[in-house]
């Protein structure tokens, strides 16, 4: 618990990185921890979106196919640009630090963005979500 609230102090760091998020919509209404623990994680996760370096978007149940159903990934570019991938995968994760590969990964979440919900229409999810709890 302690190393994911110190994690959270990234957000607040100078400068602040710009970070965003697609999160499957499943995450949003699986109770775990009883509802009233869901309900906590769901205010805060609108607090954080709120911020100007934070986006968030809600990739929705009735899309059929997306650019993400290869499993979870994290792209990161320095302030230099370099940049860098972790894909985690069935057999474990690996990181992805040359081109073509590289840009593949950084293409494929522009599309991902693409299919998901606009931030403003995640908003309003996740808000009708944490209101029906």
């Amino acid at each position: 618990m302690s190393a994911r609230l110190e994690r959270q102090k990234v957000l607040q760091r100078k400068p602040a990185p710009l970070v965003d998020f697609v999160l499957e919509e499943h995450t949003l209404t699986r109770p775990l921890g009883g509802p009233t623990a869901l309900k906590e994680q769901l205010s805060h996760m609108l607090e954080v979106g709120q911020r100007r370096n934070v986006g968030i978007q809600v990739m929705p149940h009735n899309r059929k196919v997306h650019a993400g159903l290869n499993g979870p990934m994290i792209l990161a570019e320095t302030a230099e640009r370099d940049r860098l991938a972790y894909v985690e995968g069935p057999g474990g994760g690996y990181f992805v630090d040359q081109q073509p590969n590289l840009g593949d990964l950084f293409a494929q979440y522009g599309i991902l963005r693409a299919q998901a919900l606009s931030p403003e229409e995640s908003t309003k999810l996740i808000e009708r979500v944490a209101d029906a709890l």
